[in-house]
C-alpha cells in the first residue's frame, strides 16, 4: 500500500473522537495517565501566539538535565527539539544556538502550535550504548484489535540514532531493529537507505544489536495495551516509548503512523498478524 494511502486510511479507522484525542498530545497524556501510562513531565506549556525571550526556560532548563519541546499536535517529529543551557548558552540537539536565532525558532513554532516543554529523557544504563548525542533510542509497539476484540501486540521496532544524521532523516536518520513481540530480543537492524545489508553491531562503536534482550520490555508492553484499551474504537495504534533512566516512558500514540515501519518486522517474520486483513475487517461493509 503507498504511503499516503496508508496514511489516509489509518487515520479514518474507528473511533474518529479518539483518532483526535490522540492528535493531542497534552489531552492524551492526561486521558491515558489515569490508564497507567507515564509520560514526560511537562513543567512548562508556552501557548501558541505568545512571544517568548530564551531567558524564561533558563530556571526551567537549569532544575534539570535538558529538555525537549515538541509541537502540541502533529507527528513524526516534526518542530521537536532538545534543548540545553549550560551557562554558557545554548545549545539545540547538542549544537550550540545564540538566544536571538533560538528566539526565532520558539516563536515561528508559537506561530503554529502550543509548545510542550518536557524532560529530556536520558537512555536507561543497559542501553547507554545505543544513545547518541542528546538522542536515546525509541522503542515503537503496534498494538491492533479486530472489532470488538481485545487489543494485542501486533509487532515492535526499535530505531537507534545515527550520529552526526538529522533524526528526521528516514532514510540515514537512524538503524530499525525489529524485536520479537514473544521475548523482546533484537534482531539484526537496517537503515533503509541501504535495506539488503543487516547491521549486528553499530558500526560507529560495536554495540551489539542482534540476540540482544531489550530491558523493560514487558513493561512497555502492557502500558500500550493499557492505553489501547483506554481507546477501544481504534484499529490500531503505535506508541513510541524511550527505555529511560526511571523506567519505559511513553512519547505519544499515533493512529497514522508510517506504513513502511509498520510492516517492517513482518518482512522479517517478526509480527502476531498480519495488518492488511486486520485492516479490513473494520471497513465499512
Amino acid at each position: 500500500m503507498p504511503q499516503r494511502a496508508a496514511s489516509l486510511l489509518l487515520a479514518r479507522l474507528g473511533d474518529r473522537t479518539a483518532h483526535v484525542l490522540l492528535a493531542d498530545k497534552m489531552a492524551a497524556a492526561a486521558r491515558l495517565t489515569a490508564a497507567g501510562a507515564v509520560f514526560p513531565v511537562t513543567p512548562v506549556v508556552l501557548s501558541q501566539g505568545q512571544g517568548v525571550d530564551p531567558d524564561r526556560l533558563v530556571p526551567v532548563a537549569a532544575a534539570s538535565a535538558g529538555l525537549f519541546l515538541k509541537p502540541r499536535h502533529g507527528h513524526g517529529g516534526a518542530g521537536a527539539f532538545g534543548l540545553r543551557h549550560d551557562g554558557g548558552g545554548w545549545q539545540i540537539d547538542a549544537r550550540p544556538v545564540d538566544a536571538t536565532a533560538l528566539a526565532a525558532r520558539l516563536n515561528r513554532l508559537l506561530g503554529a502550535d502550543d509548545l510542550l516543554v518536557q524532560e529530556h529523557l536520558a537512555p536507561c544504563t543497559a542501553l547507554a550504548d545505543l544513545a547518541t548525542a542528546d538522542r536515546a533510542p525509541v522503542l515503537r509497539l503496534a498494538t491492533a484489535r479486530r472489532p470488538d476484540e481485545a487489543p494485542f501486540l501486533q509487532s515492535a521496532l526499535l530505531t537507534v540514532p545515527v550520529p552526526d544524521r538529522h533524526p528526521r532523516d528516514f532514510l540515514h536518520g537512524g538503524i530499525q531493529v525489529p524485536v520479537d513481540p514473544a521475548s523482546g530480543r533484537l534482531a539484526a537492524g537496517i537503515l533503509l537507505g541501504a535495506p539488503r545489508r543487516p547491521i549486528p553491531r553499530l558500526p560507529w562503536n560495536n554495540a551489539r544489536l542482534a540476540g540482544r534482550i531489550l530491558p523493560g520490555f514487558e513493561d512497555a508492553v502492557a502500558m500500550a495495551l493499557g492505553a489501547m484499551t483506554a481507546l477501544p474504537g481504534l484499529a490500531l495504534v503505535h506508541w513510541d516509548l524511550i527505555p529511560s533512566t526511571r523506567g519505559m516512558v511513553m512519547l505519544e500514540g499515533n493512529t497514522g503512523g508510517n506504513w513502511i515501519l509498520a510492516t517492517l518486522p513482518g518482512a522479517f517474520g517478526l509480527e502476531t498478524a498480519s495488518l492488511p486483513p486486520l485492516l479490513r475487517a473494520w471497513l465499512p461493509t
